[in-house]
């Protein structure tokens, strides 16, 4: 479950990490097989990783890590925007997700701080509140679940 700060945090973050998503992908790397120098001649290691295969399954790993939390962050704030009920709200988020800062967000939507402020928060309780229906019903279906498998 996301804190307010932490939903808020997403929703500025949101375009470059969709950014970095649809810029990066798993760097393809061979094994190739030495063919001239002194690594031709040194002996090959026979059915063990060697460090050249360890590195990139570990850079891997780590970038896969990075690259899940981006895709995290993303499908949340894109799985609940349909709830925002407000327009100019709505059109705020949108902003956002077009990768403005908050300044020129307020600029376009024609709104001063304490505006912009209040209407943040109404966001970030949509969310919120999304969020938690969702954990609910998540659990609601697990304790059914439950309760269905111990009848048999």
């Amino acid at each position: 479950m996301y804190t307010a700060e932490q939903i808020e945090d997403m929703i500025y973050e949101y375009r470059w990490r969709k950014n970095v998503l649809l810029e990066e992908g798993y760097e393809v790397d061979s094994n190739s097989t030495a063919q001239y120098g002194v690594e031709s001649t040194m002996p090959k290691a026979q059915g063990g990783m060697s460090d050249r295969v360890l590195n990139i399954v570990t850079r891997n790993d780590v970038l896969y890590r990075v690259l899940y939390k981006h895709v995290e962050v993303v499908t949340f704030i894109d799985k609940y925007e349909h709830c925002i009920d407000n327009d100019k709200n709505l059109n705020i988020l949108y902003e956002f997700k077009k990768g403005k800062k908050a300044s020129q967000v307020r600029q376009v939507m024609n709104i001063g701080r304490t505006n912009f402020d209040s209407r943040m928060k109404d966001i970030v309780n949509v969310y919120l509140h999304e969020q938690d229906k969702h954990n609910k019903q998540d659990k609601q279906d697990k304790h059914n679940k439950h309760d269905k498998h111990n009848q048999h």
